[in-house]
């Protein structure tokens, strides 16, 4: 089943191309400073490990390497508010921010919806359909570019906290890229709070939130020898269920920092 409402630009055209630049700049750019001011200004956001991200995504950009962030999936808005712990240069740079993977039944309901979402930099994916559809293909395409993609590998909210399988398709991006993209993953607890999933789905104020980054990896060599020994479903699954455990212990201290920041303040 395709994609409803497909709206990038295919660069036919090199003033439709800068028209939807320039608005997707803006688009970014805006939604960035108000999530920036709802993060850090309307709740008690601490954020571990700032710089790492900071740098990180500073000094490959730079560099012309590609980006992966992936993080846990707790709340509607974990995106971009939790890439709102950046600096305002760079969240207000819709050039150089992510591009990150959404699902195509939630946020592409209407084109009104799609042409918002898409000039935010979401791809959208339709869940079932596999690794191997066209927006997946659209965000290889964007790393092999140099870009940065987030991605949540649960592949939805975790609305129950509990234990689920990484989907194979941040495994596909980091497997099948020209060139192996440095990944960096993050864990943050209380976003569900600040962002209730349940109806009517107001945001609330005021609320705790912890953030804490892991460090960045470079899976090239790792990845080169294991080519020759792998295939490529095996390679996809090998580095997969390693980025789950990355984030599985990096979620686990951050609760703990999260519990710990309440019995300091008590």
């Amino acid at each position: 089943m395709p994609v409803k409402y497909w709206l990038f630009p295919d660069g036919k055209s090199t003033v439709k191309t800068k028209l939807w630049n320039w608005s997707s700049n803006a688009v970014c750019g805006l939604a960035g400073g108000i999530f920036k001011i709802y993060l850090e200004k309307l709740n008690n956001c601490t954020v571990y490990n700032r710089e790492r991200m900071i740098n990180t995504v500073d000094q490959v950009r730079k560099s012309g390497r590609s980006l992966i962030t992936y993080c846990n999936h707790d709340s509607c808005i974990d995106d971009p508010t939790t890439l709102a712990m950046m600096k305002w240069r760079q969240v207000l740079n819709g050039k150089r921010l992510r591009w990150v993977l959404v699902a195509d039944e939630i946020c592409f309901t209407s084109k009104v919806m799609a042409l918002f979402f898409s000039l935010g930099k979401a791809i959208p994916v339709i869940r079932g359909e596999g690794i191997y559809q066209k927006p997946m293909d659209f965000a290889l395409d964007k790393i092999d570019q140099g870009g940065w993609v987030h991605i949540f590998p649960e592949g939805k909210i975790n609305l129950e906290k509990t234990y689920i399988r990484f989907k194979w398709g941040i495994g596909r991006l980091l497997t099948e890229a020209q060139q192996c993209p440095i990944v960096l993953p993050y864990a943050h607890v209380g976003m569900d709070d600040a962002f209730p999933n349940k109806n009517p789905h107001i945001p609330e104020y005021g609320k705790k939130i912890t953030i804490l980054v892991g460090n960045p990896i470079d899976f090239s060599e790792e990845l080169e020898r294991l080519k020759h020994k792998m295939t490529t479903t095996e390679l996809r699954k090998h580095f997969t269920d390693i980025l789950q455990e990355k984030l599985r212990a990096l979620h686990k201290e951050a609760q703990e920092l999260h519990r710990q920041e309440d019995q300091t303040k008590s």
